[in-house]
């Protein structure tokens, strides 16, 4: 056995415990937005691959409309968060065997390829070993995602709840600069009867400071938005059901008082007849992480309001949209920075 391959599988244990228990703040990049202009596309060889990517294409086409344009703040957020930074498509890298059969290929990667910004996409069982060769390559973690769909309730045959969401994100990131979870929640909100996002921080005080003033009383369309009552930390955005069924749907406990956010009201509908900016379409869930995930990792931000955690959550009553027929997919996903 090589060294390689012996330090590997000796920090398999150290990457799985990670993702068990958390990520430590030391594995974290100490990255800003537009910090980097080299961007590169892992794909890990899973079924999601193909949409993973047209969404990552679609952001990188929609940041360069903004760079080069200007577009609808609805859409891509406040133009300024590009600026006049250029950068070249993503480097597109595809594990045809997948991580576990090319580590080595991909250990090589982030040890050579130094000033890049990787999105990938890998399965569950890949995840650690990513995480350790990452240490190993002296990468920084930016965002991690899970992700996961799957039918229940209404089909029957299943130990899922009905309260249970069927599309179900966790993000983990290092500051709400880097968030996903607003934008996927954009995406998926026309289209999706059920649907968690939930969104970790680990620090947003850097942040906090640099945040636009326009950015924190801008409401987020189709939410109610409330911040846990006692600290402003922790806040909850619920469609089509109330803050005690939005904590039972991601797990959190339903004691706490939530207290509407200031601004963040959900605006009524006043019949205003004023033409509404046209809004992207994307095909799929799947194609909206990877739209999320590339959008995080280049900055293109709408809705950013400092807080160490948060949750997204939608629910619509049984019947009001037709299912879709989609296969059950579950994957993971990163933004690191090499």
């Amino acid at each position: 056995m090589d060294v390689r391959r012996r330090n590997l599988m000796k920090g398999l244990v150290t990457g799985g415990t990670l993702l068990a228990l958390g990520i430590p703040p030391r594995v974290f990049a100490s990255a800003t937005a537009g910090s980097v202009r080299k961007f590169g596309l892992l794909l890990g060889n899973t079924p999601a691959d193909a949409a993973f990517a047209a969404g990552v294409r679609t952001a990188y086409a929609l940041s360069s409309n903004v760079r080069l344009n200007g577009i609808a703040e609805s859409e891509a957020g406040l133009a300024e968060s590009t600026g006049n930074v250029r950068f070249s498509p993503p480097r597109v890298i595809k594990l045809t065997g997948g991580l576990l059969n090319e580590y080595e290929v991909v250990a090589k990667l982030l040890e050579g390829a130094r000033g890049v910004r990787w999105i990938a996409i890998m399965d569950d069982s890949s995840a650690a070993v990513f995480m350790e060769l990452m240490r190993n390559a002296g990468a920084g973690l930016i965002l991690r995602g899970s992700h996961a769909f799957s039918r229940h309730g209404a089909f029957g045959g299943s130990s899922f709840s009905r309260d249970v969401p069927e599309l179900r994100h966790v993000w983990t990131a290092i500051s709400p600069e880097f968030s996903a979870g607003d934008v996927l929640a954009e995406k998926l909100l026309p289209g999706y009867n059920s649907f968690s996002i939930v969104e970790d921080f680990l620090s947003s005080e850097n942040f906090a400071a640099r945040t636009h003033p326009r950015r924190l009383n801008k409401p987020k369309p189709g939410f109610l938005s409330y911040r846990l009552d006692g600290s402003d930390d922790i806040h909850l955005h619920c469609s089509g059901l109330s803050a005690a069924d939005g904590c039972e749907s991601v797990g959190w406990s339903k004691a706490g008082t939530w207290v509407p956010l200031k601004g963040q009201e959900l605006e009524p509908d006043d019949g205003s007849t004023r033409p509404k900016p046209a809004q992207m379409q994307l095909t799929g869930w799947i194609e909206s992480v990877g739209y999320a995930a590339m959008t995080a990792a280049i900055g293109l931000q709408s809705y950013q309001i400092p807080c160490s955690q948060r949750a997204f959550v939608h629910h619509l009553p049984p019947g009001t949209r037709p299912r879709r027929n989609i296969r059950i997919e579950r994957f993971a996903s990163f933004v690191i920075e090499t």
